[in-house]
């Protein structure tokens, strides 16, 4: 067999691409004078085909034996079947030639379903098109198969042929009959015209230097489209097409017919519906703005496999009729759902990279096929998380809410718009390996998100926008980049209720909700106490906050059950300032909608000393009891525990008096003694209830925040032997 290059068949613009399919699959259907047997694969940029024929047999073979699929559009009106325009078509109906039967038995067939006049009303046209799928041959229905699927609802249109064979004044049809004139014969005894073989030869292998004739292309080539400033010399330049192109182009697009009505049923999205076609979502190149998204600005995103393995046309037709990305149990429905779907290996079908085109409003009202680039199929077992259906569900009503960009106000746009950006550059980076750092942005941008929510319950409310909830345990492990900010977030994120519901979880403080595992919206309560102040200030009013319902509710001090425990070390480097505040934020928020195991962590406790005014004070936020064994202080959660809770110990650090880190470590201190715990610096009479003249260089709003984190026993024993004089032994 032959390989030959068809350098004229890249993977952009979509003209270059789709004739490679037309060249294809015009070569193998053909069992008389064509290559059942051929192959086609990518390589190098182009399209490469495996064939018995040599580069003359195959030019040969479209000069001579190459016979037009009928591809007619009655249902427009400027297809030639109602008087204007008609005699394109009047010449294939009165040609002799035998490659043109199938057409000229076609249009002899549509006579009588026509009407008299072009179909104006949506029921006419529907009668029209049900006629034209029922009556004609399965040769003609291939055609109709790619150009719309009839449903319960009417009729869609594929987006690669525009609005059934239609792009505003262009009729692709009509255009066809007239590019076939320019390059075969159309009666017996009469030959080619004089350029055929040149154009061909250009079309498929670049290498012909032919004047293009001036003809309008449409939205596959927007190279090729004209308009201000498109040569030199001239203000305005010309349509024009290589005549080759145009044909073996609309050949091309018959493949992408197959299984479509089917999969019109078994999805919600109408472009869904059409094989590799998904929802624009304008992420992904640089142009990319979010009024693409709407239908003004886009028709949809069309993503074309390239596969770098001879395949067989079997094979390569039922890729197209299939035509499918999978993401969990249902079909990929947006360009972030695509993308992640062949992360997932949704799409194993020998496939190496996809090519990205969006079918973008770039001229006013025209629509243009734009290449977005390409993404590589890379296997990302992690994007497993992406595909969660509580967040697939929750994305999904951020969507429907986000539809109207004119009425959705911009803060929602872009919290939607952050979330697709981070899903998108998680799954189409070059390098495989360490997904933590994406996947944690993922996470922040989701944390963003949810904040956005809690500052407008009327919108939330309105758009049945749920708080994002149910997420899998497996972020806290796989986002996990191991920052001091992840470690402190999962913490404070897994602070749970009390068992009779006295105190509630962490994100009664933070939003407006009530639940726990499932929770829902509650306006007006008044647990929430975040605001837009800083980290440190929005930490410090939730401690003060619970410690205020917890003692409304008869619990001794401010109970912090929680599975996951902060280290003391990081607890340092967040109350002297080294940590990021605006990621540590981002992450708690994100880490909300995740479900904690109800199991403890494991990971060992950190041996770092605490700050000593940090120490003093941690003591006294739940009650323990401390007790000497073997020499040492260590903390147990007993019922009735020498350490005793109170509120006033910590009042001073709600101000910002330069002495107020001073005056609650000598409450604490004072408090402490009076369980029978003596801090450095109470042994004797004389210092014995004296102030401590503690220096501190941590701000007092940082300090009351650092309360908030829950430690684990090991820690609080570390503390105690820290800030407290060593239990006396009996000699």
């Amino acid at each position: 067999m032959s390989t030959i290059e068809l350098t004229g068949c890249s993977p952009e613009p979509l003209m270059n691409y789709l004739k490679a399919l037309g060249v294809f699959r015009l070569l193998a259907e053909d069992r008389d004078h064509g290559d059942p047997q051929a192959r086609l694969f990518w390589s190098g940029g182009v399209a490469v085909l495996q064939t018995k024929f040599d580069r003359e047999q195959l030019v040969q073979f479209f000069l001579s034996d190459y016979q037009p699929t009928p591809i007619v559009a009655p249902w427009n009106g400027g297809s030639g079947f109602y008087g204007g325009g008609a005699e394109p078509l009047e010449a294939i109906a009165a040609s002799t030639a035998p490659r043109l039967r199938a057409y000229r038995e076609t249009i002899a067939a549509l006579r009588p379903l026509i009407p008299n006049k072009k179909p104006t009303e949506d029921a006419e046209k529907l009668r029209l098109l049900v006629a034209c799928r029922n009556e004609l041959s399965d040769e003609v229905g291939a055609w109709l198969d790619s150009c719309f699927v009839l449903s319960e609802k009417g009729r869609k249109f594929f987006p690669l042929l525009g609005t059934g064979g239609n792009d505003l004044r262009l009729e692709f049809t009509n255009n066809l009959f007239q590019r076939l004139a320019d390059v075969i014969n159309f009666h017996v005894n009469e030959s080619s015209p004089s350029l055929s073989n040149d154009f061909l030869n250009a079309c498929l292998f670049a290498d012909t230097i032919v004047s293009q004739v001036k003809s309008a292309v449409g939205q596959f080539n927007p190279g090729g489209v004209g308009g201000p400033n498109g040569t030199q010399g001239k203000f305005e330049a010309d349509f024009r097409v290589n005549p080759w192109d145009y044909v073996l182009m609309l050949e091309g697009t018959l493949l992408f017919a197959g299984a479509v009505a089917r999969r019109l049923g078994s999805s919600e999205s109408v472009k869904a519906a059409f094989p590799f076609t998904v929802d624009s979502i304008a992420v992904g190149y640089g142009s990319a703005i979010g009024l693409e998204e709407s239908t003004d600005g886009s028709r949809a995103e069309l993503w074309l496999p390239l596969w770098p393995k001879p395949a067989s046309y079997k094979e390569v037709k039922y890729l197209f009729s299939e035509g499918r990305a999978q993401l969990s149990r249902r079909q990929a429905k947006n360009a972030v759902e695509f993308v992640l779907s062949a992360s997932l290996l949704g799409v194993d079908r020998g496939i190496c990279s996809f090519v990205r085109y969006g079918f973008l409003n770039r001229s006013g009202k025209s629509f243009l096929a734009t290449p977005l680039g390409r993404v590589t199929v890379t296997p990302r077992p992690h994007a497993q998380l992406l595909q969660d259906p509580q967040l697939t569900h929750w994305l999904d009503r951020w969507r429907t809410a986000c539809r109207d960009k004119e009425k959705t106000p911009l803060r929602y746009q872009m919290a939607l718009r952050n979330i697709d950006l981070a899903m998108f550059e998680f799954a189409n980076r070059s390098e495989t390996g360490n997904d933590a750092p994406f996947l944690l942005n993922v996470l922040r941008m989701l944390g963003r998100a949810e904040r956005t929510l809690a500052k407008g319950l009327r919108f939330a409310q309105d758009k049945y926008l749920n708080p994002l909830s149910g997420l899998n345990a497996d972020w806290l492990n796989q986002a996990n980049d191991g920052s001091v900010e992840f470690r402190l977030a999962m913490s404070l994120a897994s602070i749970q209720g009390t068992r009779g519901a006295e105190v509630g979880p962490i994100r009664t403080y933070l939003e407006e909700v009530a639940g726990d595992s499932y929770p829902k919206w509650e306006p007006g309560s008044c647990s929430a106490v975040w605001s837009n102040q800083s980290l440190a200030d929005n930490l410090a009013a939730v401690f003060r906050r619970r410690q205020m319902e917890a003692f409304r509710a008869g619990c001794p001090g401010v109970p912090l059950p929680s599975s996951r425990c902060a280290s003391l070390s990081d607890i340092t480097r967040f109350l002297r300032s080294q940590v990021d505040d605006a990621k540590l934020e981002d992450l708690l928020w994100g880490l909300l909608g995740v479900t904690f195991p109800s199991y403890p962590d494991l990971n060992e406790s950190s041996q770092s000393p605490a700050p000593f005014e940090f120490g003093c004070l941690r003591l006294l936020v739940q009650t323990r009891q401390i007790s000497a064994v073997d020499g040492a202080w260590r903390s147990s959660q007993a019922i009735e525990g020498n350490v005793h809770p109170h509120a006033e110990v910590f009042h001073p650090l709600a101000s910002t008096q330069p002495a107020s880190v001073a005056d609650s470590v000598d409450r604490a201190a004072r408090r402490l003694k009076s369980g029978g715990l003596l801090v450095m610096g109470y042994r004797n009479r004389l210092q014995s209830g004296q102030s401590l003249r503690v220096q501190s260089l941590i701000s007092p709003q940082r300090l009351l925040a650092a309360m908030l984190f829950p430690l684990s026993e090991i820690d609080i024993s570390r503390i105690a032997n820290t800030v407290l004089y060593p239990p006396e032994t009996e000699e």
